[in-house]
């Protein structure tokens, strides 16, 4: 959208809304605000503001909703292109590439975890709990998520959590299954506990082993459907 070798007005303002993206102005999923109102932000006028909405959409970063206004579908081009390659993954797969993931995760969050951390993983881990004792399928299955993207941020590394937030995004249909429900409903405290305890009381290695006897049994789950 360059003219004779300059940056038009257009350009300028679709770097501008992407860096506000990537520095968490408006985060994944976030509404953001009615053209009026950031056009006036962005100093434009209604022409070039729809214009740059226009091509952030088409380059799958933002998301129009008729009726509901523009939201924000992803932080960055990488993680795009990893929702792309994610999407319709072999569940068999997608477990493999959550263990090269999580368990490292798992020992960085019984390093660096705080107790803002800590007070996340234990309220998804209740919410958890509470759905699959009222066999909640879709609630059950979005606090197992949330509980697993909660370790990923004590790791406190954004790249990482970049990441991971694009597969939860794209494989969460494959992320639990009828027997973890199970598990959770009927054992008082299962690996999710241990994971939470290991990770709370800052001890790495049963972190790392407890991390990967989830997916062990994830793993068993998808053998045995």
């Amino acid at each position: 959208m360059a003219v004779n070798g300059r940056r038009s007005v257009v350009d300028e303002a679709i770097d501008d809304i992407r860096q506000r993206i990537r520095q968490g102005e408006w985060g994944l999923g976030d509404r953001i605000p009615p053209e009026p109102e950031l056009g006036k932000a962005l100093g434009l006028s209604r022409a070039p503001l729809r214009e740059a909405l226009r091509a952030l959409v088409h380059a799958g970063l933002l998301v129009t909703r008729q009726g509901d206004g523009t939201f924000v579908a992803a932080v960055d081009e990488q993680e795009i292109a990893l929702r792309k390659g994610f999407q319709d993954a072999d569940p068999f797969e997608a477990v493999e590439v959550r263990r090269s993931l999580d368990v490292p995760a798992a020992a960085l969050a019984a390093q660096r975890r705080d107790k803002a951390d800590l007070d996340k993983l234990e309220d998804a881990l209740h919410r958890r709990r509470a759905a699959a004792e009222a066999r909640d399928d879709e609630g059950f299955r979005a606090a197992d998520i949330d509980f697993h993207r909660a370790v990923v941020d004590a790791a406190h590394n954004q790249l990482l959590a970049g990441i991971y937030g694009s597969l939860a995004a794209n494989i969460d249909g494959a992320w639990t299954s009828a027997a973890g429900l199970d598990r959770a409903a009927h054992a008082g405290h299962d690996n999710h506990d241990d994971l939470f305890e290991a990770i709370r009381d800052g001890s790495v290695q049963d972190a790392m082993l407890v991390a990967g006897a989830i997916l062990d049994n994830q793993a068993h789950d998808l053998e045995n459907k």
